[in-house]
């Protein structure tokens, strides 16, 4: 952290230390300039996918996991156009 710091006061271009200065980013840097509808699906098809990537493909894990039914889960698949394997 005190070598990030030092780094941003030597890299800063202006009187102001940024999050860019620090190389910080947003966690939700990859929805900006997204309507939230958007922003949503986005986030909703990341979480689906990594998900059943975490649980191998087990539809019934998946859901477990995400703290939704199955049913809605394929329901969420078949609206994000996410494949059943």
């Amino acid at each position: 952290m005190e070598n990030r710091i030092k780094r941003a006061l030597i890299m800063a271009e202006g009187m102001k230390i940024t999050p860019a200065d620090l190389e910080l980013t947003s966690r939700y840097a990859k929805y900006e300039g997204r309507g939230l509808k958007e922003a949503r699906t986005a986030l909703e098809r990341e979480l689906i996918e990594r998900a059943l990537a975490k649980n191998k493909g087990n539809l019934t894990r998946t859901a477990s996991e995400l703290g939704i039914s199955r049913p809605t889960l394929y329901e969420l698949m078949d609206k994000l156009g996410i494949e059943r394997k």
